[in-house]
């Protein structure tokens, strides 16, 4: 009996302790597995984050600035931690590609433009807000281009570089309906659009306003519908299954309406231009009229969608001189953008946030305002009927001859009512010559922001006067928004010539990866790199009236698709890493 009971103890020992090991070894195994996939599943869900969650503020970064803590900066911040530590743990290498020594000669003469700016021009005040100000937007091109590294490292295999194509398309979806639902079932909206707007306003669209979907505004939301087309329409051309290719086509209409309906022209004019030069391209592989018939029916399809189902026509209806027709036009588009349903009854609120350390370290909570006791110049001063901020209220605009095309009697009445209310003299309309010629959208950008764009350029050619510096009209102004609406001019006037060739030079390696990537003889590589030539074209386009790259959501959505195909060319051509781009 001792015997037989020692025997079934040492047997359940043996047996406890198999199981013990069992456990073990299945935990090691789990924590390999999250070791060897955490950068994978953590860009994965930057992926679909980035564009889908709405751009509501944690907390303040500096005091009354627009720029604000947002939920997917601090996801970046951790994926970004993540990434250093297998850097350094040698899990993952540097890309070897020579767009990454095109970043790294950006980023030098970033710093070299930011000291002089402190100590060469002194065009940034040696005041903690300005100073701050001023590195805080050179950090913020350290996490834009940290997506690149992040997702580059992050693809081990085509298995992987296909997933996130597919999560990219299914989130693009998914801001599609977003789209529908805000323009005809009053989905609550957030925007980026003034400093109000920006501490978390809950809106709703009106049947003018321009649609922004999850993004802070119109023209985001435009240049995002402009990269991703680059990729679903090309596809939907080559793709041979015919299930593909419906669902392919499918999205891409709906896309194209949402861009219509951002009423963004310049957004417009970029997606026509890459489409056609697309369908140019293809002919590498395909006939003239194979590509002439494709162009064709997307070019003509885009135009119908833009004169019939959105105030996109408005905008270039601006250019036409007699207002009986623009009146007739922006009647036609009025009844056609009707919602579905009745508005909501709230008008939401306004939060003013705590600040980033009281938001991290003291869970300090926004403190909420009934948007009615803002006051309304900042709520509803706004230009054109499609520029109209989302609100409750309907609009009624009356336009009269001595206001600029795109200015409503709406909002010349708001700008009295505001004088009045501070005791001012309202001296009535009063606009310039090129307001009244080319509207006040234009004429904002021709009178004010690109004649200081160009000044900062002048005043240190080489190396600009440094960022967040273009905007503001003395030296010790402190600026709440920083825009130039013309990216090119703001790479010139922030960070000089320097700074212009090295952020172009990335772009052009990009072109060159997108290209490599098209003369590959598999069929991905061909959709993908003519997407990202075509995305490239289109995005440049859009950066002659916008200051693209600066938006954040584009701007990461950009890095994240170079890393995609330079990854890819490194997976078809492991011996060609770092010869060709």
């Amino acid at each position: 009996m001792t015997i037989t009971n020692s025997a079934k103890s040492a047997k359940a020992i043996g047996s406890r302790n198999g199981g013990i090991r069992s456990l073990r070894e299945t935990f090691i195994a789990t924590v390999e597995w999250f070791d060897k996939n955490l950068l994978t599943l953590l860009t994965a869900v930057l992926i679909i984050v980035i564009p889908l969650y709405p751009k509501i503020p944690l907390g303040e970064l500096i005091e009354g600035y627009i720029v604000r803590l947002r939920l997917e900066d601090l996801l970046i911040f951790f994926t970004f931690a993540v990434w250093l530590v297998q850097l350094a743990r040698r899990r993952i290498t540097l890309p070897k590609h020579r767009i990454v020594k095109a970043i790294y000669a950006y980023f030098i003469v970033a710093i070299l433009s930011t000291l002089s700016a402190l100590f060469i021009t002194r065009t940034v005040p040696f005041e903690r807000a300005h100073v701050f100000k001023l590195f805080f937007h050179l950090f913020r091109r350290v996490e834009y281009f940290s997506l690149f590294f992040i997702a580059y490292s992050a693809i081990r295999s085509k298995s992987d570089l296909k997933l996130f194509i597919k999560l990219a398309f299914a989130t693009l979806i998914g801001v599609i309906i977003y789209g529908i639902g805000q323009k005809y079932f009053y989905f609550p909206a957030f925007s980026t659009m003034n400093r109000e707007f920006s501490k978390g306003v809950l809106l709703y669209l009106q049947p003018n306003t321009r649609l922004f979907s999850t993004f802070g505004g119109h023209y985001d939301l435009a240049a995002y519908l402009l990269l991703m087309l680059s990729f679903t329409i090309p596809a939907a051309w080559m793709v041979k299954a015919k299930k593909h290719k419906a669902i392919l086509y499918l999205v891409s209409l709906f896309a194209v309406w949402s861009l219509v309906l951002t009423t963004s022209r310049t957004s417009f004019i970029g997606y026509l231009v890459g489409i056609t030069l697309s369908g140019l391209w293809l002919t590498k592989y395909h006939k003239f009229f194979w590509s002439f018939k494709r162009v064709f029916l997307i070019v003509t399809t885009s135009l119908i969608i833009m004169l019939f189902f959105s105030t996109l026509v408005e905008r270039f209806a601006q250019v036409i001189p007699n207002r009986e027709t623009r009146d007739a036009i922006n009647t036609l588009t009025a009844i056609i953008n009707k919602p579905f349903i009745n508005q909501p009854e709230s008008t939401g609120n306004v939060a003013e946030l705590p600040s980033l350390l009281g938001f991290l370290f003291k869970n300090e909570k926004p403190v909420i305002i009934p948007v009615e006791d803002v006051p309304e110049d900042q709520l509803a001063l706004v230009a054109s009927k499609s520029d109209m901020p989302p609100s409750p209220v309907k609009p009624t605009p009356q336009p009269i001859e001595d206001l600029p095309s795109d200015v409503t009697q709406e909002s010349e009445n708001i700008r009295k009512q505001t004088a009045e209310e501070q005791g001012k003299e309202y001296g009535g309309p009063s606009y310039s010559q090129n307001a009244l010629k080319y509207g006040l959208s234009m004429a904002i950008r021709l009178d004010e922001l690109w004649p200081r764009a160009l000044a900062g350029f002048m005043t240190n050619p080489l190396l600009g006067t440094g960022y967040s510096t273009l905007v503001k009209s003395n030296l010790g102004e402190f600026t709440y928004a920083e825009s130039t609406d013309n990216d090119y001019l703001r790479m010139l006037g922030e960070t000089g010539l320097l700074g212009a060739i090295t952020f172009l030079s990335i772009i052009y390696f990009a072109f060159q990866a997108g290209k490599l990537a098209f003369d590959s003889p598999d069929q991905l590589s061909r959709i993908i790199g003519v997407g990202l030539m075509t995305a490239i074209v289109s995005i440049l386009v859009n950066a002659l009236y916008i200051d693209v790259f600066e938006s954040s959501k584009v701007a990461y959505t950009i890095w994240i698709m170079v890393a995609l195909v330079v990854r890819l060319n490194e997976l078809n051509h492991p011996r060609k890493i770092g010869k060709k781009a």
